[in-house]
């Protein structure tokens, strides 16, 4: 699967429940620039342990960077409304406008409000909870790891039927 990490705190969460490398080696893993330079440690068993995200991992092209134009950041500022488009960070604006470029890709994310977007974008069914991801790569968490709230398909369905409702009564507006 070419898939589409949206943001540091999902690449971070996956190094912290140990999964990432796993990740890596079934799937072809795609970052955007700006989410590059976030990921600057993780925490396991109470330890902050250090990454260079690019050294580890791009430069040894493990995980593929890619980057939007500036065009392609405001095509997606315009479809969506102002809520929304003060809701998303920088990372999360370019990773979106990467996705909407990039139609193979699948996108996993556990931030609500980027979730929330994708009814906007066009991108319903092109995206995966953490879960679901886990789920179909056969990958189970270690022993002591529980999986996070944010990282559940409820979480995920939850937040998307959110987007859902906000798209269509934005409909209703115009």
């Amino acid at each position: 699967m070419r898939l589409w990490l949206l943001d540091a705190d999902v690449v971070i969460k996956f190094l912290e429940i140990d999964v990432f490398d796993k990740l890596a080696g079934m799937h072809e893993l795609h970052v955007a620039s700006s989410v590059i330079d976030e990921v600057k440690y993780y925490r396991r068993n109470g330890k902050k342990i250090p990454v260079n995200f690019r050294q580890q991992y791009i430069d040894t092209c493990k995980v593929i960077e890619s980057t939007a134009l500036i065009k392609e950041i405001q095509d997606v500022l315009k479809c969506l409304p102002l809520l929304k488009q003060e809701a998303i960070h920088t990372g999360e604006l370019e990773s979106l406008a990467i996705l909407v470029r990039e139609e193979a890709l699948t996108l996993c994310t556990f931030d609500a409000a980027a979730i929330r977007t994708l009814p906007f974008l066009g991108m319903t069914e092109r995206a995966i909870s953490a879960e679901q991801l886990l789920n179909l790569s056969g990958l189970t968490l270690a022993s002591g790891h529980k999986l996070d709230v944010q990282l559940s398909e409820d979480y995920f369905r939850s937040n998307m039927d959110e987007g859902k409702k906000a798209f269509i009564y934005s409909i209703g507006k115009k």
